[in-house]
């Protein structure tokens, strides 16, 4: 099945990155786009960066190759996926988990690969952005900021998998995976015009030395602490606390969501009362903002979380969903500006906070404005547009944005968030997606591309030969998500009827998809529901089998006769 993700190596990944900018001037499909608002002195994490938005820890940023498209759409700020001690199918995780046809759910909370194997993903893409930076002069080498995200209890953190992750985030030069992709960047210098050997050795091998904690529902407040303390005392990190939703209250959080037209949401009360309480957060968060000044390190806070909330309508499988996108907006910023008043009573110093929470091109200015900083954005890159999508935050902020104040304004966040209240942009006016039935399958699907654009893995790529378009799944790069299934106009579920590339026999063998794979003496293809071999001779008139209509497989069929 094509739920199991299987990375690309990086060796693929630089051939593909290097030639296809110099094609078409992208990333996995995703136009390159120089930030026109690069900040010159803006530091995040105490780090510099040219521009204070990206993807938040999700679907976004667990392969190299999405944290490369994020990169594309102008992207700096890389909040990289939870990882955890449990991974696979230890999570538990019930396909599909994404749903963003109207309101926007997730059944999805951490890292699907292991610490081991995300570690690799997240050193592929430090090494392909410092590379690919220098040989396309895209912008600063040091114009981007990777934070690490982990969860969600301290045995876990502490674990001898998550613990290898955390110490080789902060030092790479000695990993495996580090040293194979120099080693690999040096066999293919031929590719490169302008990075040289010696650039090559000399990438930073510090990929993060900030983390960002997210605790789930329920925590004990003494345990959150003692994690954050654990990741800056014992660990020497820079640490940020996730916050939750919920610590608007229950009562708040209902009446902004109704107030938003999202009455159909329906939350689990029990849940407010087991989170951690709002009074109990501020005196945490003021304890472990005066401890991280003893400790020399930087400690904030993410706001915030996703909403649980309950499955009524089977948007998705299972009986609890997450709630993300436009509905949070107003509770998220609410949370932020409660937070900041709080804590004005009880610490000296600002602290720092940064956002996700329904950000998109009609607030980001106001939200970075209010001294809040980085924001990251998910539910919007699941929509219409995909990575480009923060292409559009780009153009908004050179637009509107006038200043990032130092620290927090606290009367500019009181009244974004008592604004959001009454902000009409953010109430519940989606309908579902009409589906419109097509003729002619492929040559609707060449000019829509939405599966493409909405896929977070670059799953669904577009492919062109003989002045044609096609769209090719690629198995490996699926976890089957669901989100492309909202987008396809046609009512078709994109990951499982398209043509698809198996990287294996067994993984062929394993679906019901359309596709091929190749074998030692040739190709095995499944085609109307059955599966045909046949040497390489039957093929070899073209490239890519996957540049065939309908039609020529029809064709080709005939000229042989082995059925599996």
């Amino acid at each position: 099945m094509s739920d199991k993700l299987r990375p690309i190596p990086f060796k693929e990944l630089l051939r593909q990155s290097v030639m296809e900018y110099k094609e078409t001037k992208s990333f996995y499909g995703v136009p390159v786009s120089r930030p026109e608002k690069i900040l010159k002195n803006l530091i995040i994490n105490g780090q510099k960066i040219e521009t204070p938005f990206g993807p938040a820890a999700g679907p976004h940023t667990q392969l190299a190759q999405n944290i490369l498209a994020a990169y594309a759409a102008g992207a700096r700020y890389f909040e990289l996926k939870t990882v955890q001690v449990m991974w696979g199918e230890e999570l538990g995780i019930l396909k599909p988990c994404i749903y963003v046809e109207t309101e926007a759910y997730n059944t999805e909370w951490s890292s699907e690969l292991s610490p081991e194997k995300a570690l690799e993903e997240y050193i592929k893409a430090w090494m392909l952005l410092h590379l690919l930076v220098k040989e396309f002069d895209l912008g600063r080498s040091d114009g981007f900021v990777f934070n690490m995200s982990v969860g969600y209890q301290l045995a876990g953190i502490q674990s001898p998998a998550v613990d290898a992750f955390l110490e080789a985030m902060k030092e790479g030069k000695d990993t495996t995976v580090f040293k194979a992709c120099k080693e690999t960047a040096i066999e293919e210098k031929e590719l490169f015009g302008k990075v040289t050997e010696e650039f090559i050795r000399n990438i930073p091998s510090c990929i993060s030395d900030t983390v960002t904690l997210s605790t789930m529902h329920g925590c004990p407040s003494g345990e959150i602490e003692e994690i954050v303390l654990y990741l800056m005392k014992e660990k020497k990190l820079n640490t940020h606390l996730k916050c939750n939703p919920t610590l608007l209250g229950y009562d708040k959080v209902k009446e902004l969501l109704e107030n938003g037209g999202y009455s159909q949401v329906e939350m689990n009360e029990e849940i407010f009362r087991h989170d951690i309480s709002f009074e109990k957060a501020v005196a945490l968060i003021g304890r472990l903002k005066e401890k991280s000044m003893e400790l020399g390190k930087e400690f904030g806070i993410k706001l915030t979380n996703t909403l649980p909330v309950k499955i009524i309508n089977q948007e998705l499988p299972g009986e609890a969903m997450y709630l993300s996108g436009p509905a949070l907006y107003p509770i998220t910023i609410g949370v932020a500006a409660a937070l900041r008043e709080a804590l004005e009573e009880i610490i000296k110093e600002d602290i720092s906070m940064s956002y996700s929470g329904g950000a998109d091109s009609g607030n980001i200015a106001a939200i970075l404005e209010t001294g809040i900083k980085p924001v990251t954005v998910s539910t919007l890159l699941l929509k219409t547009g995909g990575y480009k999508n923060l292409t559009a935050l780009d153009k908004a902020l050179a637009a509107e944005l006038k200043e990032i104040p130092e620290i927090i304004d606290r009367d500019r966040l009181s009244a974004l968030a008592k604004a959001a209240e009454q902000d009409s942009s953010y109430r519940n006016k989606a309908k579902r997606n009409a589906k419109t039935p097509a003729s002619d399958y492929s040559a609707f699907c060449a000019k829509c591309r939405q599966c493409t654009d909405v896929c977070p893995n670059r799953a669904n790529n577009k492919t062109e030969g003989d002045g044609k378009v096609y769209i090719l799944h690629r198995d490996g790069l699926c976890n089957e998500c669901g989100n492309c299934v909202y987008f396809c106009p046609l009512g078709h579920i994109p990951y499982k009827e398209k043509f698809t590339l198996f990287e294996t026999p067994e993984l062929f063998l394993d679906s019901l998809n359309p596709g091929v794979c190749n074998l030692e003496s040739g190709y095995r293809l499944r085609w109307k529901g059955k599966i045909y071999e046949a040497g390489a001779e039957v093929f070899e008139h073209i490239k890519n089998v996957t540049e065939l209509e309908p039609a020529d497989i029809d064709k080709l069929l005939e000229e042989t006769t082995e059925v599996v």
